[in-house]
């Protein structure tokens, strides 16, 4: 983040502290809470959101090399991500064209070539089709028609983007543009010289907006997290800006009080808050001073469940990676067994509204670039 930045956000933070309150929107409001229940709903934002819009799916420093792969079984199309001989990123679905067999789980290295399992029909790194076993019984296959299918795949700050439906070169994925402005802050923290530490998988019985939800207002910190995090933070305050469809949301820890008796050419911004991003649509990019935290959130089938995966990148190797994925986990943990809970209460019809307050405007830009979204395309 540039210096010029920082110092501005500093400065709203600390008129913000000075005059006990956050920066707030003009009026609260509401949202329907069928957007978390609806199974249409839910429907239109798995085909719109994370079929048709690129999804983070990795990270570079999982793949650095020729025949590197990674999958990815959480979007609606499982994908398969393979650095070719020429060090290109190609993605596919990970699926063999003839019985439809994955061909690939997790990650790997040194890859020439995917065998399918069921049958050991063979493909290259650039999704060609290679090899079929008693080939005389295709006799007229189209070889060249035959290869995996393609998908569109880009790489920058160290982030893996794939749009999980197949398409042509008026498909290519603008990462820039999609972020709108957010890349210069991602750049600026290094992802791309980090590499992924770990990776857990986390399923809870509730919608994936409200696990998303629990990232885009400090109000409930206080309250929440009592016992851990709160004595971290200064109640209720966070700073918040939208990039597009996305989201920069800065929480303020007590510390940035040291700032006010430096001068401004000495003031840093990172080591005193937590910056988290939104890529819109589900990945939250939470960067701290020594690591970053990757939540990337999908929805299950059914309108009230979802999955996140959840990572850690960092410089360098160490122990404290894994407990540092404890603690956090832990924290969340506190949130999504809430969630779970309100996603039941939701589910009962009992309410029909839900209110963001006009502090918890983070929110408000979140669900409304989401009906925007669903209802352009």
């Amino acid at each position: 983040m540039k210096h010029t930045t920082q110092v501005n956000l500093i400065h709203q933070i600390f008129e913000a502290i000075d005059r006990g309150t956050p920066p707030m929107a003009e009026r609260f409001s509401r949202n329907d809470t069928s957007a978390y229940t609806s199974t249409e709903r839910a429907a239109r934002e798995r085909e719109v959101l994370f079929r048709h819009h690129p999804i983070v799916a990795g990270f570079s420093s999982q793949i650095p090399n020729p025949g590197d792969y990674l999958t990815e079984d959480l979007a609606p199309v499982p994908i398969l991500v393979v650095r070719n001989t020429s060090g290109d990123l190609r993605a596919f679905v990970n699926i063999c064209r003839h019985r439809g067999a994955k061909l690939a789980d997790g990650y790997g290295h040194t890859a020439k070539l995917f065998s399918c399992p069921y049958h050991a029909w063979s493909y290259d790194t650039d999704g060609r089709l290679v090899a079929i076993p008693d080939d005389y019984g295709f006799e007229g296959l189209d070889r060249a028609a035959s290869g995996l299918v393609a998908l569109p795949v880009a790489e920058k700050y160290g982030l893996i983007f794939v749009t999980p439906a197949p398409g042509d070169d008026n498909n290519a994925i603008d990462i820039d543009a999609m972020l709108a402005g957010l890349g210069e802050d991602i750049d600026s923290y290094g992802i791309g010289a980090m590499a992924h530490q770990e990776t857990r998988v986390v399923r809870r019985r509730m919608n994936w907006k409200l696990m998303s939800d629990t990232f885009w207002e400090a109000y409930h910190i206080k309250v929440l997290h009592a016992q851990n995090v709160a004595p971290l933070f200064v109640k209720n305050l966070a700073i918040f800006d939208a990039f597009g469809r996305n989201t920069r949301y800065i929480g303020v820890r007590k510390s940035i009080e040291k700032l006010r008796d430096l001068p401004q050419e000495k003031w840093d911004l990172i080591p005193h808050t937590t910056i988290l991003m939104n890529l819109f649509p589900n990945t939250i990019l939470v960067m701290q001073s020594d690591h970053a935290e990757i939540y990337r959130i999908f929805p299950e089938k059914h309108a009230g469940e979802s999955v996140v995966a959840v990572s850690v990148l960092a410089p360098a190797p160490s122990p404290k990676w894994s407990r540092t994925m404890d603690l956090l986990l832990g924290v969340v943990d506190q949130d999504f067994t809430l969630g779970e809970g309100i996603q039941h209460n939701f589910e009962s019809g009992a309410i029909r509204k839900v209110m963001y307050a006009r502090y918890e405007n983070a929110l408000e830009h979140f669900h409304r670039s989401i009906r925007e979204a669903i209802e352009e395309s």
